[in-house]
């Protein structure tokens, strides 16, 4: 009996001495993992710079483009709306009248002195025809986005007399912009150049001829309204010709 109990002590010894090896086992600090730092990659890497460097370039250029495209799209949004308006006003007022056939100028005799000779200030309005100390300035008007040089045929008559004996010609494309911009600066340009052409087909000396643009700015009179920005779409042709220099327009309407 004794001898049973004495197992049972020593069972129950050997039970407790396992239960606290397990435990002090648990209870020990793991050991952390160490990396091994293949994928480890420099912050200043050559590489990894130079296609930050060409993804923010590539980001300044497109911002660059989206600007220029919405300047332009804001400058046809105001053509657009100054063509409406011009639309508008155009159904509301009477036909223009027409206009009247411009008598021909007689020639001078041949042994006339060459101050006769200068051909009479046709009857324009003065804001197409003006003279000044060296020739005459005169201006051909265009319809909004308009470059076709289609002078009226009075017009054409005082241009075909005064290039005649001309020491130069200065032809001005203007716009009725009031800002830079690549639209308004073609339509300047073809302006001049189509007026330069038609002198020459009419008379004028290609040598003789300069051809100026403007693309914004340069008005002739004010312009906040659709008659004045009329006006203002233009081709200014300035010949010296001391021929012409001092005469009067015969009419100032």
């Amino acid at each position: 009996m004794k001898l049973k109990r004495a197992m049972s002590l020593a069972g129950f010894s050997l039970c407790m001495v396992g239960t606290v090896v397990q435990l002090g086992g648990c209870a020990s600090v793991p050991t952390p993992a160490e990396a091994d730092g293949s994928s480890r990659v420099p912050a200043n890497d050559a590489s990894r710079v130079q296609a930050l460097q060409q993804r923010v370039s590539a980001d300044r250029q497109l911002l660059s483009e989206n600007n220029l495209l919405r300047a332009q799209v804001d400058v046809l949004q105001t053509k657009l709306n100054e063509m409406t308006a011009i639309v508008r006003e155009a159904l509301m007022l009477p036909p223009a009248p027409r206009p009247q056939a411009a008598p021909v100028p007689v020639p001078a005799a041949p042994t006339a002195s060459p101050q006769s000779m200068a051909a009479p200030a046709p009857d324009l309005p003065a804001y197409a025809y003006a003279a000044n100390s060296s020739g005459v300035v005169i201006r051909v008007f265009h319809p909004f986005a308009r470059t076709e040089f289609e002078p009226s045929e009075q017009v054409a008559q005082a241009l075909r007399v005064s290039v005649r004996g001309a020491e130069k010609i200065e032809v001005r494309g203007h716009t009725d912009s009031a800002v830079v911009n690549p639209i308004d600066k073609l339509i300047a340009i073809e302006r001049a150049e189509k007026a330069r052409t038609w002198l020459i087909n009419n008379g004028a000396e290609a040598s003789k001829i300069n051809t100026r643009y403007f693309t914004a700015g340069n008005f002739l009179v004010e312009n906040k309204t659709p008659q004045g920005r009329s006006m203002n779409r233009r081709v200014e042709i300035d010949i010296r010709n001391q021929q012409l220099a001092g005469q009067r327009v015969a009419s100032s309407n």
